[in-house]
């Protein structure tokens, strides 16, 4: 009974350390998907800048009807700055809009962010220059 006393105690901690693997694995896929708003990523997001280097284009007023799962889908308010005659004199427009978060990526620490936001303007739309899909990367 002794000679099979070393096999028990590996079996053990070989099947301990394979529940660990696995629910290490299964709670990084559990963790919850953010968007990634400049320097930070949150869940539900009321607003997002997204252009974070002068802060001339941001959506506001978010409502989201579906956070978390393979897509997320909001509503709500695009505004940009026209830069006209510069940034600094320009005026603030606005269009309603349709927003849908897909893809993800992993980041530090395990966070997982959407990648990809694509815009669906529902109403007046800007010009053909103002992208309707951006890229989203990880929290800076």
């Amino acid at each position: 009974m002794h000679t099979h006393r070393p096999h028990l105690i590996a079996g053990l901690a070989l099947a301990a350390a394979s529940l660990a693997a696995a629910f290490s694995m299964s709670a990084a896929a559990a963790s919850p998907l953010k968007i990634t708003n400049c320097n930070s990523a949150a869940s539900r997001p009321k607003a997002l800048t997204l252009t974070c280097g002068d802060g001339n284009t941001v959506l506001k007023g978010l409502s989201w009807s579906s956070f978390g799962a393979a897509g997320a889908l909001a509503k709500g308010t695009f505004v940009t700055n026209t830069c006209e005659p510069n940034c600094a004199s320009g005026k603030d427009v606005s269009y309603p809009v349709k927003v849908k978060a897909s893809g993800t990526k992993t980041c530090k620490h395990g966070l997982r962010v959407y990648a990809k936001l694509t815009l669906t303007f529902t109403g007046k739309a800007p010009g053909a220059g103002v992208p309707r899909s951006w890229k989203l990367g990880c929290p800076t």
